[in-house]
């Protein structure tokens, strides 16, 4: 008889994540994979193939939430998601139950024929776990490209979709790693002078996030604008292009500047999201954060005067033999599986 394993999966546009959990509910595993939907859509059943076959020893229940269905590649929505469910169905072994906006659990069938109830349901699972504990009020799930902003008894219908979230502020399109830095703000200063940015996508907030040293992108598959690796000296080179220059060391120092200034800029961005929609009325709050930015969560409470706790003192979930900074990083695929346990 073949041991169970229960793999939540959270199938997203730049990356994809796969949460292992043994029969007894353990996290045993967790696999990430940077994968540009919209570039090359092999390369997703491909991971689908590799991981189904690692595993291919047990009896599978896998619990998916998708949100790559947003990606220019496809034609609509509902094409992004009928194209993602046909891959998950002929290259993803065992048995698959798909996460829709009703808090449900649906096979293939009813996914398949009810296709607008898959569209971003991610951060529901999030709304979800925090509806179930008592000590915060609201969790930022900073992502690679998106920042989720879900507060308690955040009311579903109203943030359905992803233009109903960026009306509410809920949405942010701003994360750790893929924004554009030109995308972020026209002009900075620079050695004292007021510099209008390139408008080329030469240098993104992974640089800004690199040169503080918050990623350690040498344990990460990503790949700078350039298509060049996440070092130090290419992160500077990427980051003097917006200004119109070549890098030099005599611009080190200015430059660690400017990526300070972006940095306290990023994290602008969600505060006054944050202010829009509790009306300022803040004070009593408690914050948490998952995703790759989580590590902004002390920065952003002090900014805002609030409090804050990690998200690994508030969850109760049981890792074993895996870092468990990684799982929490990559949480709304464990969520998956941890919605589906505790229904």
């Amino acid at each position: 008889m073949k041991n169970k394993l229960y793999l939540g999966w959270d199938i997203g546009g730049a990356n994809t994540k796969v949460c292992v959990f043994d029969q007894n509910f353990i996290i045993i595993n967790l696999h990430t994979k940077n994968i540009k939907v919209w570039d090359d859509f092999s390369d997703i059943k491909l991971f689908f193939k590799y991981i189904s076959n690692i595993y291919k020893n047990y009896e599978i229940y896998n619990f998916i939430t998708i949100t790559a269905e947003s990606c220019d590649n496809f034609i609509d929505r509902k094409h992004g998601i009928t194209n993602i469910l046909k891959n998950c169905l002929n290259h993803i072994i065992g048995n698959k139950l798909y996460y829709t906006n009703t808090n449900e659990f649906v096979d293939y069938n009813s996914a398949i024929n009810k296709t607008e109830k898959l569209f971003s349901t991610n951060w529901m699972l999030t709304s979800k776990f925090l509806n179930s504990k008592n000590n915060i009020d609201l969790i930022i799930d900073i992502g690679s490209t998106t920042t989720d902003i879900i507060f308690k008894d955040m009311h579903i219908g109203s943030n359905i979709n992803d233009y109903m979230r960026l009306v509410n502020k809920t949405l942010l399109y701003q994360g750790v790693v893929r924004t554009p830095l030109s995308m972020m703000t026209d002009n900075v200063l620079y050695k004292g002078n007021n510099i209008s940015l390139v408008n080329e996508v030469f240098a993104t907030t992974g640089d800004i996030f690199n040169l503080n040293d918050d990623i350690d992108f040498s344990k990460l598959d990503y790949l700078g604008s350039d298509n060049l690796q996440f070092t130090k000296v290419n992160s500077f080179t990427r980051l003097a292009r917006i200004i119109g220059l070549d890098y030099k060391e005599s611009e080190r120092e200015y430059l660690i500047v400017l990526s300070r200034y972006f940095k306290e800029l990023f994290i602008s961005k969600i505060i006054e999201n944050i202010k829009i929609i509790f009306s300022n009325k803040i004070d009593d709050i408690t914050i948490s954060a998952i995703g790759e930015g989580r590590f902004l969560i002390e920065e952003i409470s002090y900014k805002c005067g609030v409090k804050y706790l990690l998200i690994e003192d508030i969850d109760d979930v049981t890792i074993k033999n895996i870092d468990k900074d990684k799982v929490y990083t990559n949480m709304t695929s464990a969520l998956a599986v941890m919605n589906f346990i505790n229904k």
